[in-house]
């Protein structure tokens, strides 16, 4: 299972400096924290190891073994079922007073975008909801003809009605599913949101998602990543919860292995310095040549 909420935090066992000013709309090679592309890029896990290589970490991780890879998940939903109270600041991992920052980042970043498109016409999607703190804060306030709410894990998700509040929650449907077995129903969607919780799907599963989500978005609709980034380095494996925080590079390869496109992307602003830099990323299926 894919748990909700990857913490904000810094790894502890990186020292990667935030990555450049978080001062709004970056042009789509301005943003700072995208290491050199070459062959002896490296990242580092949290047990001190260096790789040389993404399929390296891949192989030790176990991403290619299926039951390596059933591990991995079930690493990340242990951790978080032992950590993570239903709770905002127990779904931003202690972090619960950015909270509003974060939504008001989000909702001037989607505000833009949405001058030429209309969201009312499909759902949205929550991915790694938690207990729908952004369906309440963010999307249902949009307008949308419904949210759908999809978290693996079912303690958190059975918090989410009452959070909503009556009025929200009846224009909600819940899946307690993981990211990587949940299959959008097909021109669905007009957003779907996926923040800090991409980074616990392998590279296969972020690839496989991705496309079967671009095949649910209708007309004009967006596929939102927010998610953590470093800078010095292509990726940094926490062994403890299985995840990896990607570069910006590291991530756009995944798009466009998925056959996504950039269309804006901004940093949020205004985060503690220990926050690791994240980035606000809209995406689309582009028309067939």
């Amino acid at each position: 299972k894919v748990h909700h909420g990857k913490s904000p935090r810094r790894n502890a066992m990186t020292t990667d400096s935030k990555a450049g000013p978080l001062d709004g709309s970056l042009a789509d090679n301005d943003i700072p924290n995208t290491p050199e592309d070459n062959d002896k890029s490296v990242g580092t896990d949290s047990e001190g190891r260096k790789y040389e290589s993404v399929e390296e970490m891949a192989e030790v991780q176990g991403w290619k073994e299926p039951t390596a890879r059933r591990e991995w998940y079930e690493r990340a939903a242990d951790h978080y079922e032992s950590n993570c109270p239903a709770s905002v600041d127990g779904v931003l991992g202690g972090f619960g007073s950015i909270s509003d920052l974060d939504l008001e980042g989000s909702q001037k970043f989607i505000n833009k975008l949405g001058k030429d498109r209309d969201w009312t016409i499909g759902a949205a999607a929550e991915c790694g909801a938690g207990i729908g703190r952004v369906s309440k804060g963010l999307l249902l306030p949009l307008g949308v003809t419904r949210c759908d709410l999809v978290e693996s894990s079912s303690r958190l998700l059975a918090e989410a009605p009452e959070y909503i509040g009556n009025a929200g929650a009846s224009k909600c449907r819940y899946y307690c599913v993981g990211l990587q077995d949940w299959t959008p129903k097909v021109d669905t969607y007009t957003i779907i949101w996926i923040q800090w919780v991409f980074c616990y799907l392998t590279d296969d599963d972020c690839v496989d998602f991705l496309k079967r989500c671009g095949k649910s978005l209708k007309s004009g609709g967006l596929i939102f990543i927010k998610e953590n980034t470093c800078s010095e380095e292509e990726f940094v494996v926490d062994s403890d919860d299985a995840s990896v925080t990607r570069s910006v590079n590291y991530l756009k390869k995944l798009f466009d292995r998925a056959g996504l496109r950039v269309v804006s992307q901004e940093m949020q602003d205004n985060f503690p310095d220990e926050i690791f830099a994240v980035p606000m990323i809209a995406l689309d299926v582009p028309p067939s040549p």
